[in-house]
């Protein structure tokens, strides 16, 4: 057996082009959800602006909205749509957080593999040392 320091170096090329091209890859994914997350946010306001005078105007129609008219239903029903409008913003803000913690913990795993595959390689590389040491003294 004879100590060849190249063969680890290129593990450790290896170990490093691979963990490069998956954090590559893990971080785009994480834009393009970031992404998909924020125009689905942007259409759900959109949409939102868009409903809220039709609202006003379906309960004008019945003489439940408008000047000087206070009326309990419309009060009730305005709740309900704010409260909705709400609940769906928060959704949409958890469902990015949750899809971003996704991304980020694989970039941890991916990190940590990296790191525990870069010390077998060291920890190999000293004992195959060590083993042509010892191979040397008996010589």
């Amino acid at each position: 057996m004879v100590y060849d320091p190249t063969a680890f170096e290129r593990r450790r090329r290896a170990n490093q082009g691979g963990f490069a091209a998956e954090a590559a890859v893990n971080e785009y994914a994480r834009t393009l959800a970031q992404t998909r997350g924020t125009r689905a946010q942007q259409g759900f306001e959109r949409q939102l602006t868009e409903q809220i005078p039709q609202f006003g105007r379906t309960y004008g129609k019945r003489g439940l909205y408008g000047k000087g008219v206070k009326s309990g239903i419309f009060n009730k029903a305005l709740g309900a749509f704010g409260a909705e409008a709400a609940r769906r913003r928060a959704e949409l803000g958890e469902d990015i957080a949750g899809e971003q913690r996704g991304f980020q913990l694989k970039g941890e795993n991916l990190l940590s593999a990296y790191d525990r595959t870069d010390k077998d390689i060291s920890e190999e590389e000293a004992i195959a040392q060590t083993a042509q040491s010892l191979l040397n003294l008996g010589s």
